[in-house]
């Protein structure tokens, strides 16, 4: 079996996307005089390498990876915790702002894990059901369709729940709307690179992955036979060693190569 080359790049910029949405995503920004979140300016990058990862390796390495995008933002709060509660030296007078700002992040990244998750699931599920249908045509309908499933789902669970008393009520649809459209705009405008990357990848890498009879369970993850790891530490670490020797072969039951 032959290495994958760019997936641990791809990992590692979606988990740092991931991660740099949880201190900043509370910072409100005035759009057409609607309040949203500054993160509508680089959060869709999570879903354009999901795009990339889901087109390209399949929908198991895609939700492999949003896991870890999970766990990544949970150790990241447990750290923040640590700062917030940590006496101060008593030469430090600005310790509030910390306070103040890394306070808010449980509440960001409990509601931005879940609406991260549903709406990521939601966007490689769409696109990888695509795919088999138009077996593998039309993939700019795929990424357009499968992106607006995804960021529609993501903004309404998050500025509902995760932003909810931020943002006036009054105000909420109107916010979600905006920036479901704003996100989906980038997206367009980056969709020729992320074509063009797809492309680049499938024939660098030599594998265009169809889920045919892959298990969408988007709780599935030990257990995830598409692309078996090693272990979370070893994948971000050495994925192609880790990973080359248990990639499946076009007759393994969870999903198919072409």
């Amino acid at each position: 079996m032959q290495n994958y080359k760019f997936l641990n790049c791809i990992v590692l910029w979606n988990v740092f996307f991931a991660i740099i949405c949880i201190p900043t995503a509370g910072k409100l920004i005035d759009v057409m005089g609607i309040p949203i979140s500054i993160s509508i300016y680089y959060f869709p990058f999570v879903y354009i390498f999901a795009d990339i990862m889901t087109e390209v390796y399949g929908y198991a390495v895609a939700r492999r990876v949003l896991w870890y995008c999970i766990f990544a933002q949970v150790s990241v709060i447990v750290i923040f915790e640590f700062v917030i509660f940590y006496p101060p030296s008593a030469v430090m007078t600005n310790n509030q702002s910390y306070v103040d700002v890394l306070s808010a992040a449980p509440r960001l990244v409990l509601f931005g894990t879940v609406a991260m998750f549903a709406g990521d699931i939601a966007n490689n599920y769409v696109l990888a059901k695509m795919k088999v249908w138009t077996s593998g045509r039309y993939m700019s309908t795929r990424f357009v369709i499968s992106t607006l499933c995804g960021q529609v789902v993501n903004t309404a669970v998050f500025y509902i729940f995760g932003l909810w008393g931020m943002i006036p009520a009054r105000l909420l649809t109107k916010s979600i709307v905006v920036a479901s459209l704003t996100k989906v705009s980038l997206e367009l405008l980056l969709l020729p690179v992320t074509l063009k990357a797809s492309l680049w990848l499938k024939k660098i890498e030599n594998v265009d992955y169809f889920d045919k009879e892959t298990n969408f369970n988007p709780l599935r993850f030990y257990t995830c036979r598409a692309h078996r790891f090693a272990g979370i530490v070893t994948d971000l670490v050495h994925f192609p060693e880790a990973v080359s020797d248990q990639l499946p072969s076009a007759d393994q039951p969870d999903g198919t190569r072409k």
